[in-house]
């Protein structure tokens, strides 16, 4: 899903785009650039729509095909959890993206927390088990803790949850996928 949406993304957009997310999100937005692009072996139409904070520190992206939209940014209001999932107490999300097409939704949410990155696995694992998820992967890897978890006959509906120690904070993410 995700896949088809960035292959329509002409390189112009790719470049705008990566240049913008390094930080987004603010609610005083200006429009940088907009359009539509069309694929000249396909015929298909992608509109793309970037926006920046007066700053010029934050902004956001979108991307919408025949197959679906995809927003991403930085800031709260782009961290975007699966329904039933809650933010580790205490969390500030820091940015993500949502994309939503006929084959289902998904995203991906990054935060920070001044926490134990055990603590933040343990919280997403009670939630991803009370959602009807079965936890399918566990690893360590240094100060890294990873977890996946899927909804059994459902086979495009999982999360994902790293969280990285660093001191006395865990920056991490949860990506997700729900089957259409």
């Amino acid at each position: 899903m995700t896949t088809r949406l960035f292959s329509s993304l002409p390189l112009g957009v790719a470049a705008a785009a990566a240049l913008l997310v390094a930080g987004c999100g603010s609610k005083s937005e200006t429009e940088v650039a907009s359009g539509t692009v069309t694929d000249p072996e396909t015929g298909e139409k992608t509109d793309y729509k970037i926006t920046s904070s007066a700053d010029g520190e934050e902004g956001n992206i979108s991307i919408r095909t025949e197959d679906g939209e995809m927003r991403f940014g930085g800031g709260a209001a782009n961290a975007k959890l699966p329904a039933g999932i809650a933010p580790f107490p205490g969390a500030k999300m820091t940015g993500g993206f949502a994309a939503s097409g006929k084959d289902g939704d998904g995203g991906m949410a990054s935060f920070e927390a001044k926490a134990k990155a055990a603590d933040v696995i343990a919280h997403f694992r009670k939630q991803a088990e009370g959602a009807g998820m079965k936890v399918t992967t566990e690893v360590k890897a240094g100060d890294t803790l990873m977890l996946g978890a899927e909804k059994e006959g459902a086979d495009k509906t999982g999360i994902q949850v790293t969280a990285t120690q660093a001191g006395d904070m865990v920056n991490g993410t949860v990506t997700y996928s729900t089957g259409g």
